[in-house]
């Protein structure tokens, strides 16, 4: 009877190490991490541990062969344990080391050197950017759309990758790139590098290549994202395009004293029409009591009351004037807000061609030096210091 059990344990733990003795890496999605194996058979059921880089052990039974649990990145070990009839665990495999990674959509910038005659062209070239992991994939192809066979893929870390393909089927044209992670997760680089027999037709083709790429795939002179942003709430589509403090926060600034402001003169707008209302209704209630009693009191009365109507009326006219000018200046900071945001993008970062450190390109607004302005003469010996505006280009490296 010992005999038969523990052949029987040895077949499980033989069927368990067959089947689990590995080591891989699993993505992590948004409904967690799955954990499947083969079923074992005669099994009353699972159960699963899983230790993390800590030693701290999480336990789940399950009758199915497969579990799904939410697991923050990282390495990970994990062993299935099989339930006889009583739910007791009669044999463990032994710890399998696993890795979660976070399934990220590749990043790619411009390759330093993009342009190569046939005769040139490297059989190995690295590829720069975000988020490569070992189950990255590398499709290249031609302008034909023919994929051009990748001998293999070496990650050296998340952000380079070395790509070596088979020269013996050297490519031809505007070669695309196209990088692919699990879950869907992929990025596309249209012409990522030219290739021709002459320097000719390279020129050529980089002509057309840059034209066809300054069509409607190129970026908008209206950035409507931000624009939209700062609509619904001021300053958001400035720190939306990682503009300076000071432009995130001028605008609902001044938008904030100038509806302020609005609102005061609105209260006093309705202060005024009250007034005038009260002293026209006065005026019609004692003209109706001097009519009807003939007292020369009341018609006084009514007389002092009927020359105050007229200031009354000029100032509510002037309070709804007042009114008027205070919704245009907060009309016409909220409209610069929004022009702002959508015509005036915030600092990018740009690849320039021989070098490898990234470019900030901010646009700028300034006042022209003392030197450069220009001195116009008045009366009197004196003369009046012009105001000149800059509008430009800043480059930070």
């Amino acid at each position: 009877m010992l005999s038969k059990r523990f052949q029987k344990s040895n077949t499980i733990v033989a069927l368990l190490v067959g089947f689990l003795l590995s080591s891989f890496p699993i993505f992590a999605k948004e409904e967690g991490v799955k954990l499947e194996w083969k079923p074992i058979p005669d099994a009353g059921g699972y159960q699963v541990e899983i230790k993390d880089s800590r030693g701290k052990i999480t336990r789940e039974k399950t009758n199915t062969t497969q579990v799904q649990i939410e697991l923050p990145p990282g390495a990970y070990e994990h062993r299935i344990g099989v339930l006889n009839k009583y739910g007791r665990v009669s044999v463990f495999s032994a710890w399998i080391p696993f890795e979660v990674i976070l399934s990220q959509k590749p990043e790619v910038v411009a390759a330093e050197k993009n342009k190569f005659l046939t005769k040139d062209m490297p059989e190995t070239f690295e590829i720069k950017g975000k988020h490569f992991t070992e189950a990255t994939k590398v499709i290249l192809k031609d302008s034909k759309g023919n994929e051009i066979p990748v001998k293999s893929v070496d990650i050296k870390n998340s952000e380079t990758m070395v790509v070596t393909i088979d020269k013996k089927k050297s490519p031809e044209g505007a070669v695309s790139l196209r990088l692919e992670n699990p879950r869907n997760k992929s990025t596309d680089r249209e012409n990522y590098f030219l290739v021709a027999d002459t320097e000719d037709e390279l020129a050529a083709l980089d002509s057309k290549t840059s034209y066809s790429g300054s069509g409607s795939s190129g970026p908008s002179i209206f950035d409507l994202g931000a624009a939209a942003r700062s609509a619904v709430l001021p300053g958001w589509g400035q720190y939306y395009q990682k503009k300076s403090t000071f432009r995130t926060a001028i605008f609902p600034s001044l938008i904030i004293v100038a509806g302020g402001y609005a609102a005061a003169k609105g209260n006093s707008y309705l202060n005024a029409t009250h007034e005038l209302d009260a002293a026209r209704q006065s005026n019609i209630m004692y003209n109706s009591a001097f009519l009807q009693s003939g007292d020369p009191a009341l018609f006084s009365l009514a007389l002092y009351n009927y020359t105050q109507i007229s200031p009354k009326y000029s100032h509510a006219v002037g309070e709804y004037n007042q009114l008027g000018v205070a919704l245009g200046v907060l009309g016409f900071f909220y409209l610069i807000n929004v022009l702002d945001a959508g015509f005036f993008p915030g600092p990018k970062q740009v690849k320039i061609e021989g070098t490898n450190t990234p470019v900030t390109v901010s646009p700028l607004l300034r006042n022209a030096r003392e030197s450069d302005r220009a001195a116009t003469f008045a009366s009197g010996n004196s003369y009046l210091l012009q105001q000149r505006m800059e509008l430009g280009v800043e480059f930070t490296w």
